[in-house]
């Protein structure tokens, strides 16, 4: 028996040396106390949305459900990813006017119950990644541009969004990197429940057809009572459905593959409601891009029909809504009319060919207030690389590179399995979205960026020692094709 178990505990040496000196991040309790404080917490907060719907008394509600909710996340930093993820869906759809919203309640109280935890528990704090260093830099330079920029006030309050995202992404990285398979997983299943949720309850509500009223081309461009960007709300389904996809084919248990399976089927009839563009393309490629490498399609052929299966299953139930007049007429026509695309495409080339002319003038970048006046356009770049040439200069736009580059390079050495081809996914996405739209504040798009980092280790877990071979050693050269690919598109106008 003693056998068996040093043959599982040493199946990667190099492996126990980077997990050497870590913790799980939850305070260890008795299975029986787990189950316990879970059923207490579910059961207080069914009080509190009573208090919120039959007592008519929304302030004592949220606090009789925040207060345990809280202690739950100090308690187990993994309870509190699962909430953030599950709140992340909602943007700001959520909240008071324009000054609260649950998205960020549950942020801010995720940082702090993360800082109690780690002043209760005094972990050892490694960070491994690379990558991190790199946004940590990033975010030090957009500091120092802040601090020349001619709004002062306003870019150092940009400079300390910056600097949140950075603290939000180690967070979640610590948290997944620090906590078993478990946790990965379930944190995609509360990002996936909270979606399909968000979405149900606006159309009962009717929150998404009044908001229609209040956004440009009547769009479906909001979830629950503030209106929220298109882009943004397409972006998030579309991390949803990679999530179905993914714990469809990891996770076996019949409930949640039912869950799964009617996200995967109702996103994407979703995202067509949207009308965004630019994510139905950069989503289409996404689904496809599994093929280019042949040998690992090879190896797993069952993914490869699976993959193929849902693009078929999402083009024809498309078809079909098209069809069947499902569509608002707007949205129709921004999807079918070619000459509004051109238009569309020439607008948005503008602030791109601005950004290249104001590097020039000014290589270490304008600062994020005074790009408007520094180069008379109403609007940013709606490309992440030109955003961040533009606003940050040359540096800014190398550490973004080099950010970048070391995400291909840790998914390269990821081992073949579900997880390298989710996270391959995940990043695939969010560098295509990135070509049309500037996704560079969203907190979407850095906590999805800390999945793919900590999806190397996911992978480790799952993949036997005799199946451990390098990612990078069957990759085929398309991989190395679509890395010049990309350099290539964020070089040129």
């Amino acid at each position: 028996m003693y056998a068996e178990y040093a043959d599982e505990i040493e199946f990667d040496q190099d492996y126990l040396d980077y997990e050497q000196g870590e913790r799980t991040s939850d305070i260890p309790l008795p299975p029986v106390m787990n189950v316990l404080l879970f059923v207490s917490w579910f059961v207080i907060c069914l009080i509190g949305l009573a208090v919120i719907t039959l007592a008519k008394n929304p302030v004592a509600g949220i606090i009789i459900i925040a207060v345990p909710t809280f202690i739950g996340m100090v308690l187990k930093p993994t309870f509190g990813l699962c909430i953030m993820m599950l709140a992340l869906p909602t943007g700001a759809g959520i909240g008071f006017n324009q000054t609260f919203s649950l998205d960020r309640g549950v942020g801010v109280a995720l940082a702090v119950s993360f800082a109690l935890n780690v002043l209760i528990t005094h972990p050892r704090l490694r960070i491994s990644n690379k990558a991190l260093w790199v946004m940590a830099i990033y975010s030090i330079w957009i500091l120092l541009v802040s601090l020349a920029g001619q709004y002062l006030g306003l870019e150092l309050m940009r400079a300390f969004t910056q600097f949140q995202l950075l603290m939000l992404i180690l967070i979640v990285y610590w948290i997944l990197e620090t906590n078993g398979e478990k946790t990965f997983q379930w944190a995609l299943r509360a990002y996936v429940v909270g979606t399909l949720g968000t979405i149900l309850l606006a159309f009962i509500t009717g929150a998404a057809i009044r908001t229609l009223e209040n956004t440009s081309q009547t769009r479906y461009s909001a979830t629950l009572g503030e209106a929220i960007d298109a882009n943004m709300l397409a972006a998030l389904t579309s991390t949803a459905f990679l999530a179905a996809i993914y714990l469809f084919a990891r996770n076996k248990n019949i409930l949640w593959r039912i869950v799964n399976f009617a996200a995967i089927l109702f996103l994407p009839l979703m995202l067509l409601k949207i009308g965004s563009r630019g994510a139905l393309v950069a989503l289409a490629f996404t689904l496809l891009s599994p093929l280019l490498f042949i040998r690992q399609v090879a190896r797993r052929p069952a993914l490869a029909v699976l993959l193929l299966l849902i693009f078929l299953l999402a083009s024809i139930g498309s078809g079909l809504l098209i069809k069947g007049d499902g569509l608002e007429r707007s949205v129709a026509e921004r999807l079918t009319d070619v000459g509004y695309a051109k238009e569309s495409l020439h607008y948005r080339m503008e602030p791109i060919k601005q950004a290249i002319k104001t590097v020039v003038r000014k290589p270490a970048g304008t600062g994020y207030y005074s790009w408007f006046e520094e180069t008379g356009t109403l609007i940013w770049p709606h490309n992440d690389f030109f955003l961040v040439l533009g606003i940050y200069g040359l540096p800014g736009a190398l550490l973004f590179t080099c950010f970048m580059g070391i995400l291909l390079v840790t998914i390269r050495r990821t081992p073949l399995g579900l997880e390298k081809i989710y996270v391959r996914a995940v990043l695939i996405f969010l560098i295509m979205m990135g070509l049309t739209i500037g996704q560079m504040f969203h907190k979407y798009y850095w906590v999805f960026l800390a999945f793919v980092m900590a999806g190397e280790r996911i992978a480790k877990i799952y993949t036997p020692a005799d199946d451990s071979e390098s990612a990078a050693e069957l990759e085929e050269d398309l991989l190395i094709e679509y890395e010049l690919v990309y350099s290539d598109e964020i070089v040129s106008p």
